[in-house]
């Protein structure tokens, strides 16, 4: 099944309904998959985050992995930023392959504070970036900070948004209207 926006505009929507809950493990089992441990109403819920080029993907799982002995770096950076918290929300940004999950809670002095998770499921380019209150990159998965690149992603540096010139069907007010954006693209596509 092709992971597309719609397709993960739907499991974000259903992921919602962990809103609520305290995340309490964080394993990174290889370089392209975390696993976050989360506890709501007696049960236990455990998220896959994979970032495997071919085979990206976000869902509830009920088969652990192995661990390593030793967590990694971006492993240990997570649990120090959110273990105990909270999840205030999971959503997308319109229909892209984009995961954004905020959190909640409070630090030693029981100050609120918030961080957010965003998982990026876009083929070569998926991440997991940790950001800040501010939108700032605490750390990601993976840095991209080469020339050939239109993003950079590596911590202490404001996180953008993807860019897209992709036309969001969600905008369209009726099926006249999504008509005609369709019938425009398909032959701006033939005299192009």
């Amino acid at each position: 099944m092709a992971f597309d926006g719609i397709v993960t505009k739907a499991i974000a929507s259903e992921l919602q309904e962990l809103a609520g809950a305290r995340i309490d493990k964080i394993f990174q089992p290889n370089k392209n998959t975390i696993l976050l441990g989360f506890y709501l109403d007696g049960h236990h819920y455990l998220l896959n985050l994979c970032t495997d080029a071919q085979n990206y993907r976000i869902h509830l799982t009920t088969h652990p992995k192995s661990n390593p002995k030793v967590a990694p770096n971006f492993c240990m950076v997570l649990r120090k930023h959110l273990l105990g918290l909270h999840i205030k929300s999971i959503t997308t940004n319109n229909l892209e392959r984009l995961v954004v999950i905020d959190f909640e809670g409070f630090d030693e002095v029981d100050d609120i504070i918030s961080k957010r998770l965003i998982v990026e499921l876009m083929g070569k380019h998926c991440n997991i970036i940790l950001l800040d209150e501010q939108n700032i990159i605490i750390d990601s998965l993976r840095h991209i900070h080469n020339e050939d690149s239109t993003r950079v992603i590596v911590p202490h540096i404001k996180y953008a948004y993807p860019t897209t010139t992709k036309y969001n069907f969600l905008d369209c007010s009726s099926f006249q209207d999504f008509y005609e954006k369709i019938s425009s693209s398909s032959k701006d596509a033939i005299y192009d």
